[in-house]
């Protein structure tokens, strides 16, 4: 689909029509909303069209149908062809070279780039997890660039560049239209030798949000996280580090529960800043000064109290940043809502433990009708299937340690079915960029995870017995699919590398965490029930 250059749209009427014309440019489509189809203006026009063109067909649409069309078709003009001389138009050299570095993140599939400004500039991209070195630049090349993101390319920021101290900023819409992102964040901080920048690029994909399958959740945890999301009323809370997935799981869960609900019920974010679209929510962001850690904390319980009146169904909250947004995420759900956040900790038990840590009465999070579901979820990369090594190609160039630690993991049948990583990669996996060849042997990357949905007796033995046991009980009696047996079946099935997932997961985890009557084979894990 693609808007017609040749068919003139008055500006006055632009916004209530759209023109899609076929690939000879001769016939087109046309869509008109439907509450201005009676326009006289909208009718004269049409009438024009069909004086010039052949005209196949008038469709009316509602207005949100009409915007829909008009972002696909600028979407996949810039997934074709990138930035075009439209798009730097008016822009100056500098911004220029960081929308470049935009385009580039996009096109490598990058989610943050980094400068690190000392005696030079090097410009690094963090792709599959790993930081790559994409090129280096001046010193001085450097400071201007980060001088012109903050001065003339953010809406929420000061207005002073200051590189002796952090400052952080947000891209302005007009540059982010420019290169496919829903949102851009920028940050920096003084070093010893200099400045250092983190960009963090949010892709505009919320028409593509992938499936609990895709992201590598296994059938079963699907099942569970189903369950959980069918409860009216509780709090979901989602843990694991920074870049680990959290935010696009949470807009996978805020997708299935708005699917199934059909656009009846109302799903209100609070986020800081929003970390994609969500389609049929009403996304908002936190409005704080973020150089004052204590206004922030405190716009974040206003936003969740003040959401409660805006009359939500469900909630989501991007993160429970300390005791005090904990607490109000938490009565928000005790009202009659279904909540979705985060929390950084290192297993869905420790959740709990943390939530006691930061303060909340240990009675009220050990509720079984409160606290529906507790998640973790690490990500690991995936081996590209065309140039993967087997066991045999692979074993004599390992470290006498690496190959007895396989030996004594695996069993001789075992080992024949591992795949490890090529680093040289092929024509599949590799992309040249700068004169650096990019992704060698990497395919992506794909979630391993734990789903917790507690029962009361879950909860009773963690407050009478702690977190260990509590978890025992979960792998014991209610079947929960560790994140140790979930990388495992990845690495049997030859997707993952199993030396470069145990930089994620210890292969021998659950040996060291679980008494030896807990289950450990990946042969029961895909029919367990999370």
């Amino acid at each position: 689909m693609k808007q017609g250059t040749d068919v003139r749209v008055p500006e006055d009427i632009a916004e209530w029509v759209f023109v899609d014309p076929e690939d000879n440019d001769t016939v087109v489509r046309l869509f008109v909303d439907t509450h201005h189809r009676g326009d006289a203006r909208v009718q004269s026009w049409v009438t024009a069209v069909k004086g010039l063109h052949t005209v196949r067909d008038i469709t009316f649409v509602s207005l949100s149908d009409l915007v829909r069309l008009r972002d696909a078709v600028r979407q996949a003009s810039q997934n074709t062809a990138g930035l075009t001389a439209d798009d730097l138009r008016d822009v100056s050299a500098n911004q220029e070279q960081v929308l470049r570095l935009f385009s580039l993140a996009a096109e490598l599939g990058s989610s943050d780039f980094h400068m690190t400004i000392a005696g030079y500039t090097r410009i690094e991209m963090r792709i599959n997890g790993d930081l790559q070195v994409i090129k280096d630049i001046p010193r001085e090349d450097g400071y201007a660039l980060a001088s012109t993101i903050i001065l003339s390319m953010c809406d929420v920021t000061e207005k002073q560049f200051f590189p002796n101290r952090k400052q952080d900023g947000r891209v302005k819409a007009e540059f982010l239209r420019k290169v496919n992102l829903f949102g851009a964040r920028y940050s920096h901080t003084p070093t010893v030798d200099g400045l250092y920048v983190v960009m963090r690029t949010i892709a505009d994909d919320g028409d593509n949000v992938p499936s609990l399958p895709a992201l590598g959740y296994l059938p079963v945890q699907c099942g569970v996280v189903d369950n959980i999301l069918r409860r009216p009323e509780g709090v979901i809370i989602l843990s694991g580090p920074t870049g680990s997935g959290k935010s696009t799981t949470l807009r996978v869960f805020s997708a299935m529960y708005l699917g199934r609900t059909g656009g009846k019920k109302r799903l209100l974010t609070i986020e800081d800043p929003p970390e994609g679209r969500i389609p049929g929510s009403i996304q908002t962001p936190i409005i704080a000064d973020k150089a004052d850690p204590e206004a922030t904390k405190l716009a974040w319980v206003q936003s969740i109290s003040s959401a409660l009146r805006l009359d939500p169904d469900a909630m989501l909250v991007g993160e429970m940043r300390d005791v005090n947004s904990a607490l109000t995420a938490i009565n928000a759900a005790m009202t009659g809502h279904q909540l979705m956040t985060t929390l950084h900790a290192n297993c869905p038990v420790s959740i709990l433990e943390r939530l006691v840590v930061m303060g909340l009465n240990p009675a009220l999070i050990a509720d079984a009708q409160l606290m529906i579901g507790l998640l973790s979820q690490r990500l690991v990369p995936t081996l590209c299937p065309h140039c993967s090594l087997s066991w045999a190609a692979r074993q004599a160039s390992l470290d006498a340690a690496d190959r007895d630690r396989l030996t004594g993991l695996f069993t001789a049948d075992a080992l024949t079915a591992l795949r490890f990583h090529n680093p040289a990669g092929c024509s599949h996996c590799c992309k040249t960029v700068y004169g650096t060849v990019f992704g060698q042997g990497i395919a992506g990357r794909t979630v391993i995870a734990e789903v917790i949905q507690p029962d009361a007796r879950f909860m009773q033995i963690f407050r009478e017995r702690g977190k260990a046991a509590a978890r025992q009980y979960w792998v014991t009696t209610l079947g929960g699919i560790t994140r140790n047996q979930h990388l495992l079946i990845r690495i049997r099935e030859g997707r993952v590398d199993p030396l470069l997932a145990e930089q994620v997961c210890p292969l021998d985890e659950d040996r060291l965490t679980l008494n030896a009557t807990a289950p450990t084979t990946t042969d029961a894990g895909e029919h367990r029930h999370g």
